[in-house]
């Protein structure tokens, strides 16, 4: 079965590319309900990809000056001793689903980053952006000229397309759009609204 995975829309010109999928890591960690996780930085480093455990500290404490996850410690014994462990409590606030499928497609950490970000910029309940690329830099806080490949590498993978619409997420698989749908429940005199998700 397809995990769903929720990444707040706040990270957009907060993190960048590589950051942007650390983030979406440790989401893929997280408990799907309350979104916390105990992971080992260690572990998430390996599912990262890189061996610096201090680069992920750096990054996940950025993530907390950023208000996108609080972090929390508590002293754990063990049959060694005490040691100290982290919980991270991701923010989920105005999210977007993105799938487990991006994990394993065969592309680089920066280009599934910028994939994110890209994700967090569409228009609600769909994988396109009214942005140029000279906005998205603006918006997301990195340099034409580095949006520019980013842009020229997903376009050549069919990750997105390009037109005078817009710019387009193709990978319904990885990228989902969700439709908001409102109704009236009975009694009428309550007039009140429930909110259903629906996934295409």
């Amino acid at each position: 079965m397809t995990k769903y995975i929720r990444i707040t829309e706040k990270i957009a010109g907060k993190l960048n590319a590589k950051e942007a999928y650390l983030f979406y890591c440790l989401a893929l960690n997280a408990d799907l309900v309350t979104y916390e996780s105990n992971i080992k930085q260690e572990t998430l480093a390996k599912e990262y990809g890189i061996k610096d455990t201090d680069q992920i500290s750096d990054w996940l404490y950025k993530f907390q000056s950023c208000g996108l996850l609080t972090i929390s410690k508590s002293n754990i014994k063990g049959k060694y001793g005490t040691f100290q462990r982290c919980r991270y409590k991701l923010d989920t606030e105005h999210y977007v689903f993105i799938t487990e499928v991006l994990k394993d497609e065969p592309i680089n950490r920066q280009l599934k980053g910028f994939l994110i970000l890209l994700k967090c910029t569409c228009l609600n309940g769909t994988n396109s952006t009214l942005y140029s690329q000279n906005q998205l830099a603006k918006e997301l806080g990195l340099s034409v000229g580095t949006i520019s490949n980013y842009m020229k590498e997903a376009i050549s993978k069919d990750y997105i397309s390009k037109d005078e619409k817009g710019i387009h997420l193709l990978r319904e698989d990885i990228f989902l759009k969700a439709k908001a749908k409102f109704r009236r429940i009975k009694p009428a005199k309550f007039k009140k609204l429930e909110l259903n998700i629906i996934v295409d």
